[in-house]
């Protein structure tokens, strides 16, 4: 008997606190999150990518996926809100190796790369990767190395492998 009534307590408690504190994972990020948040408008055509390192926002990627244009649109934008050039985010070395940069300029190049597999990738991931997880996310799309992309891998199996 006590232990039902434990068990009720402790059913009531999660019910007030679950309608006490809010459940949106956008109102507050944690100061060590590095990951992306995902945003999706109504119609299912805009994705708002956000990119965060050490809980700082790094910088936003706007996609509109329209099926009637041959393009995606990609819009990237630096933390202060400033849009980021396309040809800066591009940019190469005179050997024709591209430039060093940031998580969102990486991110950038991974969703003109591959497009809307990308897309439905990453907004995939935001559901069920691991915090942890998302350096490693970051490491194997900023490189070709397959066995970066392992420990990824093994760290958030199963989203990951939902995500695919």
């Amino acid at each position: 008997m006590q232990f039902l009534k434990t068990i009720l307590i402790l059913l009531f408690a999660t019910l007030v606190s679950a309608a006490a504190f809010p459940q949106d994972a956008d109102t507050a990020i944690d100061a060590s999150f590095t990951g992306i948040r995902t945003k999706q408008s109504a119609d299912g055509k805009q994705y708002t990518f956000e990119i965060y390192g050490e809980g700082k926002l790094e910088g936003t990627i706007v996609v509109t996926d329209d099926p009637a244009a041959p393009d995606l649109s990609i819009n990237a934008f630096g933390a202060g809100g400033a849009q980021l050039n396309g040809t800066a985010l591009d940019a190469t070395e005179s050997s024709g190796l591209a430039l060093a940069c940031g998580r969102t300029c990486q991110i950038w190049r991974f969703i003109r790369r591959y497009g809307r597999r990308a897309i439905n990738f990453i907004a995939c991931l935001r559901r069920g990767l691991p915090a942890p997880c998302w350096g490693g996310v970051f490491a194997c799309i900023a490189t070709s190395n397959p066995w970066v992309c392992f420990a990824t891998i093994a760290c958030g199996s199963g989203t990951i492998r939902s995500c695919l």
